[in-house]
């Protein structure tokens, strides 16, 4: 008999590895579902404040905000004509030396008397479909068929992307930074 073979395991012993090793991969499943969603959690957190305020506070904001870009024209042109808002992408002849990070958005709902102010990093922008800004309204388009795209966002550089307010309904400024 050769005593210096290792003894056959047995299949109590296998059954054990198995459902150990199940076990720790559901374990570690649960864990990076949970850690993407704190990272998610964390994230939007980070990057959006929504604020009760009164109109005064707001108009104050978007003016200290405003104040950035004196002297410079928005990307986008809006302007009302025969009830429909009409939108003009003004493109620069050359394209910014700097590139912009993130796409920063403030909005005025004067229903909720809320402000909205949102930090949208532009590399997360690019992972849409045809990398394009879409604007809306409700159940309607705000600017029609404007085609704005991150690469204008990017030829634009850092700077005031659009500025609209149309009476005493919703103001939006949107800058690149």
């Amino acid at each position: 008999m050769n005593t210096d073979a290792p003894p056959a395991p047995s299949r109590r012993s296998t059954k054990r590895t198995v459902i150990l090793t199940l076990v720790t991969l559901a374990v570690l499943g649960i864990v990076g579902v949970l850690a993407v969603i704190g990272l998610g959690t964390y994230a939007f957190v980070s990057n959006v404040d929504i604020a009760d305020s009164t109109p005064e506070e707001a108009q104050t904001s978007f003016e200290a905000t405003r104040a950035r870009f004196a002297g410079d024209e928005a990307l986008i042109h809006l302007a009302r004509e025969n009830g429909d808002v009409q939108a003009e992408v003004r493109r620069r002849a050359e394209p910014s030396k700097v590139q912009p990070e993130a796409l920063h958005v403030m909005v005025w709902d004067p229903g909720d008397e809320r402000l909205v102010n949102v930090r949208i990093p532009l590399w997360l922008l690019r992972f849409a479909d045809d990398g394009t800004v879409t604007f809306s309204e409700e159940e309607r388009d705000l600017v029609g068929d404007l085609n704005l795209s991150v690469a204008d966002i990017d030829h634009h550089g850092p700077g005031l992307v659009l500025d609209y307010q149309e009476g005493n309904r919703e103001r939006v400024l949107l800058w690149a930074e």
